[in-house]
Protein backbone atom coordinates (compact mmCIF):
# COMPACT_ATOMS: atom_id res chain seq x y z
CA UNK A 1 0.00 0.00 0.00
CA UNK A 2 1.51 3.23 -1.29
CA UNK A 3 0.29 6.29 1.31
CA UNK A 4 3.66 7.82 0.60
CA UNK A 5 2.04 8.13 -3.25
CA UNK A 6 -1.23 9.64 -1.69
CA UNK A 7 0.47 11.76 0.64
CA UNK A 8 2.99 13.33 -1.99
CA UNK A 9 -0.41 13.66 -4.61
CA UNK A 10 -2.56 15.36 -1.92
CA UNK A 11 0.36 17.41 -1.52
CA UNK A 12 0.91 18.20 -4.80
CA UNK A 13 -2.22 18.72 -5.06
CA UNK A 14 -2.49 21.68 -2.02
CA UNK A 15 -0.03 23.40 -3.94
CA UNK A 16 -1.94 24.92 -6.79
CA UNK A 17 -4.43 28.07 -6.01
CA UNK A 18 -8.55 27.06 -6.00
CA UNK A 19 -9.24 24.04 -4.91
CA UNK A 20 -12.40 22.66 -3.43
CA UNK A 21 -12.05 19.37 -1.56
CA UNK A 22 -15.60 17.20 -0.98
CA UNK A 23 -15.73 14.21 0.98
CA UNK A 24 -18.18 11.78 1.08
CA UNK A 25 -18.93 10.95 4.75
CA UNK A 26 -21.39 8.10 2.96
CA UNK A 27 -24.49 10.24 4.23
CA UNK A 28 -23.58 13.68 3.30
CA UNK A 29 -20.91 15.50 1.51
CA UNK A 30 -18.75 18.55 2.97
CA UNK A 31 -16.84 20.76 0.76
CA UNK A 32 -14.58 22.79 1.92
CA UNK A 33 -11.85 25.69 -0.19
CA UNK A 34 -8.49 24.89 0.56
CA UNK A 35 -5.84 27.45 1.41
CA UNK A 36 -2.67 27.02 -0.47
CA UNK A 37 0.44 24.67 0.84
CA UNK A 38 -1.54 23.51 3.87
CA UNK A 39 0.12 20.70 6.18
CA UNK A 40 -0.28 16.98 4.73
CA UNK A 41 0.76 14.23 7.55
CA UNK A 42 0.37 10.61 8.02
CA UNK A 43 -0.11 8.94 10.94
CA UNK A 44 -1.00 5.16 11.05
CA UNK A 45 -3.57 5.28 8.24
CA UNK A 46 -5.05 8.42 8.59
CA UNK A 47 -3.68 11.20 6.22
CA UNK A 48 -4.78 14.70 7.64
CA UNK A 49 -4.78 17.70 5.34
CA UNK A 50 -4.63 21.35 7.43
CA UNK A 51 -4.30 21.46 11.21
CA UNK A 52 -5.82 20.19 14.01
CA UNK A 53 -6.41 23.28 15.73
CA UNK A 54 -7.54 25.43 12.97
CA UNK A 55 -11.56 26.07 11.66
CA UNK A 56 -11.22 22.63 9.33
CA UNK A 57 -9.33 19.62 8.46
CA UNK A 58 -9.69 16.02 6.61
CA UNK A 59 -9.23 12.94 8.09
CA UNK A 60 -8.37 10.42 5.23
CA UNK A 61 -8.61 6.87 5.98
CA UNK A 62 -5.64 5.41 3.85
CA UNK A 63 -6.60 1.85 3.87
CA UNK A 64 -9.92 2.51 2.12
CA UNK A 65 -8.63 4.50 -1.01
CA UNK A 66 -7.71 2.58 -3.48
CA UNK A 67 -7.16 4.62 -6.60
CA UNK A 68 -7.22 8.28 -7.37
CA UNK A 69 -8.43 9.14 -11.43
CA UNK A 70 -8.03 12.27 -13.22
CA UNK A 71 -11.17 13.53 -14.30
CA UNK A 72 -12.11 15.89 -16.96
CA UNK A 73 -15.93 16.18 -17.71
CA UNK A 74 -18.20 18.40 -19.60
CA UNK A 75 -21.02 20.37 -18.17
CA UNK A 76 -24.38 21.53 -18.80
CA UNK A 77 -22.85 25.11 -19.17
CA UNK A 78 -20.59 23.59 -21.85
CA UNK A 79 -17.12 24.15 -20.17
CA UNK A 80 -15.61 21.25 -18.81
CA UNK A 81 -14.88 20.31 -14.99
CA UNK A 82 -11.60 19.67 -13.84
CA UNK A 83 -10.73 16.57 -10.76
CA UNK A 84 -9.04 14.43 -9.75
CA UNK A 85 -11.20 11.61 -6.97
CA UNK A 86 -9.85 9.36 -4.67
CA UNK A 87 -11.92 6.03 -5.02
CA UNK A 88 -12.52 3.30 -2.39
CA UNK A 89 -12.14 -0.75 -3.44
CA UNK A 90 -16.48 -0.88 -4.52
CA UNK A 91 -15.42 1.99 -6.67
CA UNK A 92 -17.06 4.52 -4.24
CA UNK A 93 -15.88 8.29 -4.24
CA UNK A 94 -14.32 8.93 -0.94
CA UNK A 95 -12.89 12.39 -1.53
CA UNK A 96 -12.40 14.79 -4.57
CA UNK A 97 -10.16 17.09 -5.43
CA UNK A 98 -12.22 19.99 -7.70
CA UNK A 99 -10.54 22.33 -9.58
CA UNK A 100 -12.20 25.62 -9.46
CA UNK A 101 -12.24 29.24 -11.23
CA UNK A 102 -10.85 27.30 -14.24
CA UNK A 103 -12.44 30.26 -16.57
CA UNK A 104 -12.25 33.66 -16.80
CA UNK A 105 -15.07 36.08 -16.61
CA UNK A 106 -15.50 35.48 -20.65
CA UNK A 107 -15.97 31.61 -20.04
CA UNK A 108 -12.45 31.36 -21.29
CA UNK A 109 -10.50 28.23 -20.00
CA UNK A 110 -7.44 29.54 -18.07
CA UNK A 111 -4.29 28.80 -20.10
CA UNK A 112 -2.21 28.68 -16.50
CA UNK A 113 -5.06 26.89 -14.32
CA UNK A 114 -5.11 24.02 -17.36
CA UNK A 115 -1.25 23.99 -17.44
CA UNK A 116 -1.07 23.23 -13.66
CA UNK A 117 -3.86 20.40 -14.07
CA UNK A 118 -2.33 18.68 -16.51
CA UNK A 119 1.43 18.90 -15.29
CA UNK A 120 0.23 16.68 -12.29
CA UNK A 121 -1.63 14.37 -15.04
CA UNK A 122 1.94 14.08 -16.15
CA UNK A 123 3.76 13.81 -12.96
CA UNK A 124 1.85 10.96 -12.10
CA UNK A 125 2.49 8.94 -15.38
CA UNK A 126 -0.13 10.55 -17.70
CA UNK A 127 -2.26 7.78 -16.44
CA UNK A 128 -6.21 8.49 -15.94
CA UNK A 129 -6.62 5.75 -13.29
CA UNK A 130 -3.62 5.90 -10.40
CA UNK A 131 -3.59 2.76 -7.95
CA UNK A 132 -2.43 3.19 -4.37
CA UNK A 133 -2.24 -0.80 -4.06
CA UNK A 134 0.38 -2.24 -6.35
CA UNK A 135 -2.86 -3.21 -8.36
Amino acid sequence: MSHDLIKELVSDILDIDSIMFSVSSGSGICEVKSERGLPVRVSDKWLTIGDDDKPWHIHLNLESVTTAKFIIEERRNGMNGYSIRFFDSQGNIIMRANFIKMYDGNGNLTSKKYERYNELFTKYGNKEIISFHGE
